[in-house]
Order: structure tokens, then C-alpha cells, then sequence
């Protein structure tokens, strides 16, 4: 399907779009609640509720022809929504900056999950700053003289507390474009499953992985590891090696997890059997050292993996984005794999590895309803965000839903691969022998 820039939009905005699905559950459910109801069924003054409505954070779904507020089962949902993020710290125009880009509001997997990662961050920050404080009560308990460096330290604690409206958002931004591959690839083998038996690692290996992310590749491949794999996972964000941790905790085999960055790899010469690189050098500022890195820390006749995108990956995406954003600078977060991709990732490799070999992977997206793809597009640039409201929003949304009446789906091509190179004895970097 091609985007034309000019496409002209004359929908006006309407309460259908804000509550995406209310209709069919309306149907489904037959249940109305009165505002008395709703605020004493969710355990909510009346007076919050009519406040909320009031600033627009909670609109009530339909008012009776006296203007009585009507409310049904998805704005508990939404109600649940606003109650968690004030209780994490969000003030309520953050809140509402959150939740006015939220159109697909019933789908509550989605929203609940972020929430419980988001509580879960909280959880750990209110840990720090109370280990802080007993540390300082300790100190006066034991001297009973207070040292003004640890004192300060409470507060340096305090406020090493991110953003939380930002933690929400990013999450949000993940999570968005996570599903869209799991609800609507064509293949659903699944890339990680795939890209793994790919490898065809030997059942006693020493496995290096640089950039590891939330250590998805692992989780979805937790029953298939030898015991007799020594893996390391790695990642130059420390909030992501967390992740990694928590989602591995508990498994066997152990791993072992550092803070790395590919550029100085802090392992000795010939350590890894294997080096997997999973969609992570574009990333990486000066890949040609990275590589060479690589090279270094791999045996003789190890193995280098390296998955990344073709250009036309989402290319369909970037259209319908441009189409509605035409500012280029926009769309960077489309432009960064360019550093290295299926088309250009040979001749990089190939300076440091003989006979680098190319592998795609089939699949591509017929997505079925608008909100995935307006959820993509929102992960794309927070700019985007702030542009794309009210009826400029609608008018996406109607349009998207035409495209998907007429057509049955709309198409998003995907284009994912990886290399596989290996380290033969007596090589030398460049590929010759």
C-alpha cells in the first residue's frame, strides 16, 4: 500500500475514538452506572469524579438527555489507570499528557503490565532511599555525630528517581511496538525462536552476548539451553542488565551478567566460543571497533552472529508517518539502523571475518484494527506525540480504518536477518589467510 502525502482528512473528532471498543462492550456487558454507582462501586468520591471530569481525565462514556453522567466497565479500567499512576508519583497534568494518547484503553494486559514494571522500579528507588536513611540513623545511633556527606547522600538518593511520566511513556513505547509483531506477523515461528536454532551452538560452548536488551532471547529459548553452556549476557544500559536479570531470575542454567560496552570488551583474547549481536551494532558509535573487538575476544574457529533490518523494514510505517509528519527530522529513530544493515553489514564484517554468510528471515505484518499502528507510530518520536491530537488524530484513525475495510489488513513489510562469520585458525583481520 502507498501513502500519498496528500491526503486530505474531513472526519471530525468524535467520543467513539476515545473509547475504542466501548460499543461492542456496552452490547456485550448491558451495563450503565450512574456516578453515585461508579464512585461507590471503585470505593471514588463523587466529588474526585466530578473533578476528573471537570480538568478531562475521566469524561464520562455517555450522558442521559438530562445530562446525567453515565459510566460503563471500561472506565473502571481507565479510572484503575489514573489511581496507579498518582499513587507512583505522576501529578495529574502528567497524567493526563499520559492517558490522551491512549486509544486502545481496553486493552488491559497491556496497560497493567507496564503499570507492575513501572511499581516495581518505584519499589526498588523507595528501597534505596530507606537503606539511605537507616544508614544515616545507624551512623547517629553508634557516634551520635552526624556526617553531613552521608546526610546529603539521602537526598542524591531521592532524586536519582527518573522521571516517571518518561518511565511510563518509554515503557509504553516498547511494549507498543513489541505487540504489533506478536499479534500480527505473518510467521509465527517467531523471530527469536527461529534466530536461535539458527545458531546451532555445539552443547558445550562459552557464549558472549553484547547488548542483550530485556535478555528476550533467552527467555523465549529458556527450554532449549544445554547445561553445558557458560553464557554471559551484556549491555551498556545498567537499567537494562536489570531487566535482563529479573527475567532470567530463578533459571537454569545460571548466567553471568556485566556492563559492557562493545567498543572496549573487558575479556580476554580468544574467551568465547560464540559472540551474538542481536539487532545492536547500529547502535554502536564506532562499529568498525566493535567489531574488531569481536574478532579479539573470539577462539580460533568461533563463531559471530549478527542480526539486524534491511532498509524496507516497516517502510510502510515510515510513509504513514511522514505522510502526517513531513519533517524528516522526526523520523531519526527510522533513519539509525542505516549504520548497519542487511545491505551494508557485509562489507563491515568482512574486514575482520573471511566469508561472512547472509540469512533472512520470512515475515511480514497484516495488521487488523488501527490502534497498533497509531501506537508505532506514537513510539516513533515524542514530537509526533504532541502533533498528532484531537481531529489531526481522528482523521489517522478513520483513515486507517478504511485502509483495513477495504483491503482486509494493512501490509507492513518486514525484512530481518542476520550474519554468521567465523574466526578460522591463522586468519588474519581483512579475511586473509
Amino acid at each position: 500500500m502507498k501513502f500519498q502525502k496528500n491526503i486530505a482528512f474531513d472526519v471530525t473528532l468524535s467520543v467513539k475514538i476515545q473509547y475504542v471498543g466501548v460499543v461492542g462492550l456496552e452490547e456485550k456487558n448491558g451495563t450503565m452506572f450512574t456516578i453515585g454507582q461508579f464512585a461507590k462501586k471503585s470505593g471514588v468520591t463523587q466529588r474526585t469524579i466530578r473533578f476528573y471530569d471537570k480538568i478531562g481525565l475521566l469524561k464520562p462514556s455517555y450522558r442521559s438527555g438530562s445530562n446525567r453522567r453515565l459510566y460503563n466497565i471500561q472506565d473502571f479500567a481507565r479510572l484503575q489507570k489514573i489511581l496507579t499512576l498518582k499513587f507512583i508519583g505522576l501529578s495529574l497534568d502528567d497524567i493526563s499528557n499520559v492517558l490522551k494518547y491512549d486509544l486502545n484503553d481496553n486493552d488491559f494486559k497491556k496497560s497493567l503490565e507496564i503499570q507492575r514494571d513501572i511499581i516495581d522500579k518505584k519499589i526498588y528507588h523507595m528501597h534505596m532511599v530507606k537503606s539511605a536513611i537507616d544508614e544515616t540513623l545507624n551512623m547517629l545511633d553508634k557516634d551520635n555525630i552526624l556526617n553531613w556527606e552521608k546526610f546529603i547522600n539521602i537526598i542524591n538518593v531521592i532524586n536519582s528517581d527518573k522521571n516517571w511520566m518518561e518511565q511510563y511513556q518509554n515503557a509504553s513505547n516498547l511494549r507498543a511496538r513489541i505487540r504489533i509483531h506478536e499479534l500480527y506477523s505473518t510467521n509465527k515461528y517467531g523471530w527469536m525462536r527461529w534466530f536461535f536454532e539458527q545458531m546451532d551452538i555445539p552443547e558445550d560452548a562459552r557464549i558472549l552476548e553484547l547488548g542483550c536488551g530485556d535478555a528476550s532471547l533467552w527467555v523465549k529459548n529458556i527450554d532449549r539451553i544445554p547445561e553445558g553452556w557458560d553464557i554471559t549476557l551484556t549491555d551498556f544500559s545498567r537499567g537494562m542488565l536489570k531487566d535482563a536479570q529479573k527475567a532470567l531470575k530463578g533459571n537454569s542454567p545460571d548466567f553471568n551478567f556485566n556492563v559492557v560496552d562493545a567498543q572496549s570488551i573487558p575479556y580476554a583474547d580468544e574467551s568465547f566460543d560464540v559472540v551474538i549481536a542481536n539487532h545492536m551494532l547500529y547502535h554502536v558509535h564506532d562499529i568498525d571497533r566493535a567489531l574488531s573487538e569481536i574478532y579479539r575476544v573470539l577462539k580460533n574457529e568461533g563463531n559471530f552472529f549478527a542480526s539486524t533490518v534491511g532498509k524496507n523494514h516497516m517502510k510502510e510505517m515510515k510513509d504513514i508517518a511522514e505522510t502526517l509528519v513531513p519533517d524528516i527530522k522526526v523520523l531519526k529513530s527510522f533513519e539509525h539502523t542505516e549504520r548497519f544493515q542487511l545491505e551494508n553489514g557485509m562489507e563491515m564484517i568482512n574486514k575482520f571475518f573471511k566469508d561472512a554468510e547472509l540469512k533472512r528471515y520470512e515475515d511480514s505484518l497484516i495488521v487488523g484494527e488501527p490502534g497498533p499502528i497509531i501506537d508505532y507510530i506514537f513510539s516513533i518520536s515524542g514530537r509526533i506525540r504532541r502533533i498528532l491530537t484531537g481531529e489531526k488524530l481522528k482523521n489517522l484513525y478513520d483513515f486507517l480504518a478504511n485502509e483495513i475495510k477495504r483491503t482486509g489488513g494493512i501490509h507492513i513489510t518486514k525484512d530481518t536477518g542476520f550474519f554468521h562469520a567465523r574466526k578460522y585458525i591463522n586468519q588474519t583481520k581483512g579475511g586473509s589467510i
